[in-house]
């Protein structure tokens, strides 16, 4: 998962285009201005390239403020800044900003670690250094100074459309000049981007501690089910608890995962008492929504739409950057334009395609025919085509809780990790080494380094009894996000080349580390149907995930539609988007209506539109899965992570020789339906 930071990012300095803060982008430095400022240029240095100067002068002309100079100042400054030589001035920036936002990155590491590890109490004042961020002023500062002006003269911003149809062409020098020009492309001012960091702190916070104690969820005759030590975040802890009980061929089994569903249910519609909430000692059936204290059935006050007080927050934090951002006026634009470089539209017909495509009903069929009963909602997080889901969940959190009963024991166990997925002794030991390993408040997410030298971080929460096989699997994902981190860092041919195209490839590049568990963990599978179950299982996790990043993204449609909505409200509109999403593409699969189900996850509140990201990650993981059918995984994993940041169509050409597509997907899922005919 991303850290508050990158989201901020995403919320905050998204623009590509500039951004004047005293007058709202109204003209300052006129068109005549920026053709004399041109010629200058062209004049002094009549061998550069023309069209790289004019592209460069405009766009620092977008930019310039009156509280920046006159138009004579505007001229001067760029004929005297602007460098025929790039190569010098494209060092020295990838050089200190390496400095810059490597050290920041580790201020804020530091600030936010009481809130994200959960070895210390927290104090009152824990929040309020998590949420102050050293990034905050950064955009003002360098845009006070001039540097920022400096960069858009000199390496101007390339579109989307560029990058893509250009960027496989690019040297490492001429791709690192182009995503240098992808930086300080918003004048937000500092303020909005602190206050919009203090407001993702506490939305983070407030998931971060929503657990349920399950040993106080009881059926409607008072039977308990679950553990006296089992407490689980909503909604990762209850989604893995009900999947893992696939696993369960009893009524048992099935029992506890209605229960869990009436639970997510009674979340969503913000029905379930606060008491029960991070507590413990009061029962409560979240069937018939009855609370119990001391045995007796009591009045209770339910929780007062906070989920969705919280969102609204968020998104208004969002808004209130929008003027700043004329070319992508809306956060949705800066979290698909520029975030995820793919447009909303684009996206949404991707999900639509694939969510609508026939297959669904026949893997729908064959589900339930393998569950000997009618398919319920819950079903969407069906587990049974994965190996583990034959082995108890009790086998295996009995391997992982003895190999790891600490976060000491995870760290050092990493390199032979590794090692089980084919990489060298010398080579797991080389990336581990900045790999560090704590445990988490929350249900964990990895922290990347912004400079060598520096760490990734490794979260995942470890119960006192160790951790347990869903922590596990957790872990591994988290853990393919560090390898992917550290190697993206340390082998680009340059600093600003480092990282991956966006959130959906780093998701994409973690699940093949996390559904490769089973192996690390010993239980091999001999299966001569393992490669049509894996085909299934991938196809029934995108399915799933498809439908909840469209909610995520249709309520925050909404919430620009009505932007003066109270909580009540917003809980309204994203119950019933939930629903019309479920009847549009899941009732026909499911044979059930009307389910609110695809609005429980969490990360709608704590990772704003972030949801996306998961799906697109799946359809690029098939077509990265395909890719290494028969090759050596360490080495073309390697080379993978080590191509750095580019377009994502150059990226995904250069890893896989194929542009990304939902069609492979859907006819690869469906000549392996054909295999259980």
């Amino acid at each position: 998962m991303k850290n508050v930071y990158l989201i901020l990012i995403i919320l905050s300095v998204s623009c590509k285009q500039a951004v004047n803060t005293e007058n709202n982008m109204e003209k300052y430095i006129p068109a005549t201005v920026v053709d004399e400022t041109v010629k200058e240029i062209e004049s002094k240095y009549p061998h550069a390239d023309k069209e790289l100067i004019r592209r460069g002068v405009k766009l620092t002309g977008d930019f310039w403020i009156a509280a920046d100079g006159s138009a004579d100042d505007f001229k001067a400054f760029c004929v005297n800044n602007y460098s025929e030589d790039k190569k010098p001035l494209l060092d020295r920036f990838a050089k200190n900003m390496e400095t810059v936002f490597g050290r920041f990155s580790q201020i804020s590491k530091e600030m936010q670690f009481p809130v994200h590890v959960g070895n210390e109490p927290l104090l009152s004042i824990d929040e309020i250094f998590a949420s102050w961020s050293p990034f905050a002023h950064v955009n003002d500062d360098w845009f006070d100074n001039k540097l920022a002006m400096i960069l858009h003269l000199n390496f101007p911003y390339y579109s989307l459309d560029e990058r893509n149809g250009k960027g496989l062409q690019w040297t490492a020098d001429e791709n690192a000049a182009v995503n240098l020009g992808l930086h300080f492309a918003s004048r937000t001012p500092g303020k909005l981007q602190q206050e919009a960091g203090e407001i993702a702190t506490r939305a983070e916070l407030y998931i971060s501690n929503y657990n349920i104690y399950m040993h106080n969820i009881v059926d409607e005759n008072g039977k308990r089910y679950f553990p006296e030590d089992m407490r689980l975040i909503s909604h990762w802890g209850l989604r893995d608890e009900l999947k893992s009980n696939y696993a369960d061929k009893s009524e048992t089994g099935l029992l506890k995962q209605k229960l869990i569903y009436d639970l997510m249910t009674r979340i969503i519609y913000q029905e379930i008492p606060q008491e029960l909430i991070n507590a413990k000692g009061n029962d409560y059936c979240p069937t018939n929504n009855r609370f119990f204290k001391d045995g007796q059935e009591t009045a209770f006050e339910r929780e007062k739409d906070v989920r969705y007080a919280f969102l609204l927050e968020v998104f208004r934090s969002a808004k209130a950057m929008d003027k700043y951002s004329p070319l992508y006026p809306d956060a949705i634009k800066r979290a698909f334009d520029q975030g995820l470089e793919m447009t909303f539209e684009e996206v949404e017909t991707m999900f639509t395609t694939f969510l609508s495509a026939a297959v669904s009903k026949e893997v729908g069929k064959i589900i339930r025919e393998r569950l000997g009963r009618p398919l319920q909602p819950y079903d969407i997080w069906y587990d049974g085509f994965k190996t583990r889901s034959s082995i108890s969940d009790e086998e295996l959190s009995s391997k992982t809780s003895g190999l790891f009963p600490d976060a000491k024991a995870l760290e050092k166990h990493l390199p032979d990790i590794l090692q089980h997925l084919g990489y060298t002794k010398e080579r797991s030991e080389a990336i581990c080494r900045y790999v560090a390993v704590d445990a988490a408040r929350g249900s964990g997410h990895a922290m990347g380094a912004s400079m060598k030298d520096d760490i990734s971080r490794l979260r995942v929460r470890i119960p006192e009894t160790g951790l347990n096989y869903n922590g596990f699997n957790i872990a591994m994902h988290e853990f393919g996000h560090n390898v992917e981190q550290t190697v993206s860092l340390y082998d680009v041919d340059n600093y600003l080349n480092s990282g991956i195209p966006n959130t959906a490839f780093t998701e994409a590049l973690a699940f093949l580390f996390q559904k490769r568990d089973l192996d690390v963990l010993g239980f091999k599978e001999n299966n001569p149907d393992k490669a049509k179950f894996t085909v299934m299982d991938n196809y029934w996790n995108a399915f799933e995930i498809m439908g909840v990043a469209l909610v995520d993204m249709y309520a925050w449609k909404w919430m620009y539609a009505n932007p003066n909505a109270k909580p009540g409200d917003l809980k309204t509109a994203i119950i019933n988007i939930a629903k019309d999403v479920w009847n549009k593409y899941y009732a026909p699969v499911f044979d059930v209506s009307d389910s609110p189900v695809l609005a429980v996850y969490s990360h709608m509140i704590s990772y704003p539109l972030y949801l996306a990201a998961y799906p697109v990650g799946h359809l690029i993981e098939f077509q990265l899965e395909q890719h290494l059918e028969g090759k050596n995984f360490a080495a073309e994993i390697d080379r993978i992570f080590s191509i750095g940041h580019c377009a994502p169509n150059v990226w995904m050409t250069k890893a896989t020789g194929k542009k990304l597509s939902v069609e492979p997907f859907i006819l690869s899922t469906q000549t392996t339906l054909n295999l259980f005919n």
